[in-house]
């Protein structure tokens, strides 16, 4: 037969498992606002009834009661599916966030329409020249001119510094990037070996867990990640197939500078990520690190970066000297007093301070130092002027053909000057436009997931409250068992026997 305290067992049981679950809830509730926490449940089950013996037989009767329950485990309530949907778009949204934030600042640097940006600056010019074909002999139109060349110059410059500029701090993110996945993964390798520790006698490191979801999260906006945990509890990161942590075990990531990896003039060489204490590279598929990748590198239409925007404005500053120079040298100078004009000047300098011939470039784009030194250098005239010969006094034709560049079509590489920064302008702005609809998708869609996550992981206030009432009822219940209990055995001890005494 079963134990005369068999009953205040099976209610003491019933006692620990509702404080328990009163301690769980008020856990959840403690930490509503936790920034990663999962609420936690506990998952119980009824224990067996038990066969009782007597001699040699061994019985139980028909409709055994049970004994009592029995906690099986804390467990978080999470949705692995879901888990890996967020991380997935997360990995998405780091991307077009560097990538959009990227943009915005190349759109300001090209701050088109307005009057500094590089179409009104052409325009400017071109108008002054074609004043210059009006009035050839002003000195103060050919100051204007001067100056205008100058001003296009020095915008083109400041749009190549600019864009130099960005793609150092592009290199720096990148730098600062690596950094912080260095001490995520850093971080999950020693929670991994702590929850590992914890968890090998069977309980539940669900506290630690959340600490270490929360870092991949964190991880998955910053860079393309795999990650699984296997049977035994060992927790894996890969990239690309390849182990960055591998349970308590991890492989960091360096930025080394790349001699095959050149950048713009006035910047140093180029990070190349490799893992740490070898010459491999690491393929980065995702993340803020491939946007700040492909803002920096991305040299194709199909991949806008900070190169091929120098690339197009380069193309534009070689083309400019060059069909500008070829015209301008064979026109002839308005001469000062007494003096003969010349011709064969360049308008736009080719050569550097020691007379070697240059690339030109946005960044390097001059006037030559005869048209720095006077205004009168620059050639209007297809005939050679002479101020002390009135037969000789000019024309008009090459400041003609110099201002009728503007409406050329069939300029190498570039067609027309003002097409082809409308098309730069016109370029950027699908790119960023693009980035910017993408950036708002994904975010929406990122969000739509972690709201998905929090209405099963988050702890909903009104819920724990109802599991309060619940746990409460149960622990009284219990605790009026375990008095009625009582009550019996004080009879059954007390006045067993009196009868009749």
């Amino acid at each position: 037969m079963r134990s005369t305290f068999y009953g205040l067992e099976i209610a003491r049981k019933g006692l620990h498992v509702s404080q328990k679950g009163l301690d769980v809830t008020g856990h959840n509730i403690a930490n509503a606002n936790t920034p990663g926490y999962t609420r936690q449940r506990l998952v119980t089950s009824s224990i067996e009834p038990k066969a009782y013996s007597s001699g040699m037989f061994t019985y139980t009767s028909k409709g055994q009661v049970g004994g009592g329950v029995e906690i099986q485990q804390l467990t978080q309530v999470r949705d692995k599916f879901i888990d890996m949907q967020y991380r997935r778009e997360n990995t998405k949204l780091g991307e077009w966030t560097a990538k959009t934030d990227a943009l915005r600042y190349i759109e300001d640097v090209f701050r088109e329409p307005s009057d500094a940006g590089l179409n009104a600056v052409l325009a400017d010019f071109f108008s002054d020249l074609q004043e210059l074909s009006k009035y050839p002999e002003s000195k103060e139109i050919r100051t204007l001119v001067r100056q205008d060349a100058i001003k296009l110059c020095e915008t083109l410059h400041h749009y190549y510094d600019q864009l130099i500029q960005l793609q150092g701090e592009q290199d720096t993110a990148i730098a600062i990037t690596i950094n912080e996945i260095n001490d995520k993964i850093m971080s999950i390798r020693d929670l991994n070996e702590q929850i590992f520790r914890f968890e090998i006698g069977g309980e539940r490191a669900n506290d630690l867990r959340d600490q270490r979801n929360l870092l991949v999260d964190e991880l998955s906006n910053l860079i393309k990640i795999d990650y699984y945990e296997t049977p035994e509890g060992k927790f894996r990161i890969d990239i690309n197939g390849m182990p960055l942590v591998d349970h308590v075990h991890c492989q960091t990531l360096e930025v080394v500078k790349d001699v095959d990896n050149p950048a713009g003039e006035g910047l140093d060489k180029l990070y190349s990520i490799k893992w740490s204490g070898t010459n491999m590279e690491v393929p980065i598929n995702g993340g803020k690190l491939k946007g700040y990748l492909d803002i920096r590198d991305g040299k194709t239409p199909d991949r806008m970066g900070i190169p091929y925007f120098i690339e197009q404005l380069n193309k534009f500053a070689e083309t400019l000297v060059t069909e500008f120079n070829a015209i301008h040298n064979r026109g002839y100078t308005l001469p000062e007093d007494n003096e003969s004009s010349r011709t064969g000047i360049d308008f736009f300098a080719t050569t550097d301070k020691d007379g070697n011939p240059i690339k030109i470039t946005a960044k390097n784009i001059r006037l030559s130092q005869e048209i720095l030194d006077s205004v009168y250098n620059i050639a209007a005239s297809a005939q050679q002027v002479d101020s002390k010969d009135p037969n000789k006094p000019g024309d008009n034709e090459i400041a003609l053909e110099l201002a009728g560049l503007r409406n050329r079509k069939d300029l190498p590489v570039v067609g027309n000057f003002e097409d082809f920064t409308k098309m730069i302008i016109a370029d950027l702005a699908v790119e960023s436009s693009h980035s910017q609809k993408m950036l708002e998708g994904q975010q929406i869609l990122t969000d739509s997931l972690d709201i998905t996550r929090l209405s099963i992981s988050g702890v909903s206030i009104d819920e724990e409250m109802t599991m309060i009432i619940q746990y409460q009822h149960a622990y009284s219940a219990a605790a009026r068992a375990i008095s009625a209990m009582d009550e019996a055995l004080e009879i059954l001890i007390s006045r067993t026997g009196i009868v009749g005494r």
